[in-house]
């Protein structure tokens, strides 16, 4: 009997683990509501934290572009990244952005996509039919922190970073 049990707790994790993705989705992400009719097919990632996690998840073939780099790739994606056309390694123009007709932008920092950005506002992006993301961790504003970076209000927390990659993974349909 325990054998039976054990067996079908393995199929039942198996089988929930399995599950796909349902469209639909939406998602609350820093205060925003992001709804995604199918899996994102041209992402341009604003920030290098978002870039690595991306293409971590295996999503190189998503990502037509990035920007903001403050240091080198991490060497095991080196090669993924340099597939990737890279705008600028500091902020990039909105116009730059939509140039390269994404249909997903998310953003490491709110100072590359928030009400106070340099690149855009969320609404801009959602105007134009662009779903739009900011990691977590740092969803507060400058005229919140008195910070351009969009500091964190609170100690660091690992959940953020465990709530960025479980959204990305939902959103790409890549769950494991």
């Amino acid at each position: 009997m325990k054998k039976v049990l054990c067996a079908l707790g393995l199929m039942f994790t198996a089988v929930s683990s399995a599950l796909a993705t349902t469209y639909p989705l939406t998602i609350e992400n820093c205060g925003y509501q992001e709804t995604f009719t199918r899996p994102p097919e041209r992402v341009v990632a604003l920030g290098q934290n978002t870039v690595e996690i991306l293409l971590l998840l295996g999503l190189q073939k998503q990502v037509v572009a990035s920007a903001f780099w403050p240091t080198s790739v991490l060497p095991q994606l080196a090669e993924q990244n340099a597939k990737i056309k890279t705008l600028t390694v500091e902020i990039p123009s909105l116009e730059s952005v939509l140039a390269q007709n994404p249909d997903f932008v998310p953003a490491q920092l709110p100072l590359l996509l928030g009400p106070e950005s340099k690149v855009a506002k969320r609404e801009d992006l959602a105007t134009v039919g662009v779903n739009s993301y900011v990691s977590p961790g740092m969803c507060a504003t400058k005229k919140a922190t008195g910070d351009m970076y969009g500091s964190r209000q609170k100690l660091w927390d690992m959940t953020w970073l465990y709530q960025e990659i479980s959204d990305f993974a939902r959103i790409f349909n890549v769950e494991d």
